[in-house]
């Protein structure tokens, strides 16, 4: 078996269609059936499902480090109404998983309700203040708390979530402010509550851009969260006037992150986290790391393939790594727009051109996978023929 080829298949989650645990499922199943028993005995395949800490993250840490869930009763992004969210715990490590996107994500946000100058992410500082009475009751027993960000339907600088701790909005004539970004420009002082977290808190986040301008949390992210342009240009106007009525450094404001609608921003801010980036993540915990491994084929996703994905997220991460060492690498996704990335190593499979619209795309999302194995086939039994 000296002359086998190994494949890593190591997608991340397609949002709102299949999380990556299980799309590696579905590769499995589609690559048995499309792969003779003398083929099949000459390849290794490596199935490892990644997360940047978006959608999926904690799926992926569960598959990985064998998680215990727990669930926890927080409110959604738009009501009082609660729901039971789940968190990852790894007893023996004494560590907690959080999913923004299970906690804030645009699955619990009904498509009329998605607003993000409407929308609060008090739910996750209902999270937390309930793991902190677990951990004072005795009954969790954590030293550390790991959030995944990404995929969140919020963008409100993570201040709903320090609303559940304490913090108060007041206008100009000291009128006290719902604390939802449609008030953010009308803020004129900022009441700050001291917070002493139990625990080290880090994030793990699934873009690298800044918290403003035209790569930040607003201008890039919160059109596809249901804002309009209009909302855009109040939701950018409305962080900057927070951030001014906090006094915070420029320097300090310059190495913000936007991830989560400027929910790591608000990690950073008001708990002082470690931040950690995505290919961090994927290559000191998930253990995939192109150095000291022997890969003949990556085949890597996500559900859609933009100018987002060049920001090094997960599909990206995994492609990056192979192909600047010669591995051919297959990115399959939903679909995928604007400019492909340059390099002869990487090719992109649209789910999308098997199919007559995105909606059948996403509806079939087994059926698409198992086209695109099939394509992907052929080349690893051309691989096979040369290797051997």
């Amino acid at each position: 078996m000296n002359n086998q080829i190994k494949v890593l298949v190591a997608p991340n989650s397609f949002k709102e269609c299949a999380d990556s645990v299980e799309l590696v499922t579905l590769f499995e199943t589609a690559f048995d059936k499309h792969l003779q028993k003398n083929i099949k005995s000459k390849i290794k395949f490596d199935y490892k499902p990644i997360s940047d800490g978006g959608d999926g993250f904690l799926e992926v840490c569960k598959y990985h480090f064998g998680l215990e869930k727990l669930h926890f009763e927080i409110s959604y992004p738009f009501s009082d109404e609660k729901f039971l969210c789940p968190v990852g715990y790894w007893e023996s490590k004494k560590i907690l998983f959080i999913e923004s996107a299970e906690v804030l994500g645009l699955k619990n946000i009904p498509e009329n309700k998605r607003n993000p100058m409407e929308l609060s992410s008090k739910g996750m500082g209902e999270l937390l203040i309930q793991i902190l009475d677990g951990i004072e009751n005795g009954l969790l027993n954590v030293e550390n708390v790991i959030v995944g960000i990404g995929g969140t339907g919020t963008n409100d600088l993570g201040l709903g979530m320090m609303e559940v701790f304490g913090l108060e909005l007041y206008d100009k004539v000291d009128n006290k402010l719902d604390v939802l970004p449609q008030n953010f420009e009308l803020v004129e002082k900022i009441v700050v509550p001291e917070v002493t977290l139990p625990f080290k808190l880090e994030t793990v986040i699934d873009v690298e851009n800044p918290l403003l301008g035209e790569k930040g949390a607003c201008k890039a992210f919160a059109r596809q969260k249901g804002a309009s342009e209009n909302d855009v240009i109040h939701l950018e106007k409305g962080f900057e006037n927070i951030l001014k009525e906090l006094e915070l450094d420029e320097g300090f404001i310059s190495k913000l992150s936007g991830a989560g609608g400027g929910l790591a921003a608000a990690f950073k801010i008001f708990f002082n986290s470690e931040e950690k980036f995505a290919s961090y993540f994927i290559e000191n915990f998930l253990g995939i790391n192109s150095e000291n491994s022997d890969y003949n084929l990556v085949i890597t996703g996500e559900g859609k393939f933009d100018f987002q994905s060049m920001m090094n997220k997960g599909s990206m991460i995994i492609a990056n790594k192979f192909a600047k060492k010669n591995i051919p690498v297959y990115i399959v996704c939903g679909e995928a727009e604007g400019i492909l990335p340059d390099d002869e190593n990487i090719h992109v499979i649209e789910l999308a051109e098997y199919f007559d619209s995105t909606e059948e795309s996403i509806a079939n999302i087994d059926k698409g996978i198992e086209l695109a194995s099939k394509q992907i086939s052929k080349f690893l039994i051309k691989l096979i023929e040369t290797n051997s």
